[in-house]
């Protein structure tokens, strides 16, 4: 939705990275998932990106040096959106969520409004499938 604003290649690959690792970190990417890793790399016109096999890079490796305010708010709704994609908030991801609000100095209203943020979005999802669909 914001990816847009990702400018950079190593951002953009930083990005995919993490939406990869949240995607995978409860053992199966679902549906929902894969759609969203596939769209992004698709808009971020990395189409033919795959996961870095060094799987010992850990979430500040990956996001620790986003110095622009405006990429970590960016990366933050777009991940938030990932994570509820699948309709479950595992341990994992809320690690992960808590480790990015974290790193970015996030405080805990300004998280709040983003998770709020995504679960509306989520909502308005469902009303226009059942719209789109007769239901």
């Amino acid at each position: 939705m914001f990816l847009q604003f990702i400018e950079e290649r190593e951002h953009k690959e930083a990005f995919l990275e993490l939406a990869h690792r949240i995607a995978k970190s409860d053992g199966f990417v679902n549906r929902n998932e894969l759609a969203y890793l596939k769209g992004w790399m698709l808009e971020l016109g990395l189409e033919d990106w795959q996961p870095s096999a060094d799987g010992g890079l850990t979430t500040a490796d990956l996001i620790g040096n986003l110095r622009d305010e405006r990429l970590k708010r960016i990366f933050l709704a777009e991940m938030l959106l990932l994570i509820y994609a699948d309709g479950n908030f595992n341990d994992d991801e809320k690690a992960i969520s808590d480790e990015m609000q974290r790193l970015f100095g996030c405080d805990a209203d300004s998280f709040d409004k983003f998770r709020s943020w995504v679960e509306g979005m989520n909502k308005l999802k469902v009303e226009g499938m059942k719209l789109v669909l007769g239901v």
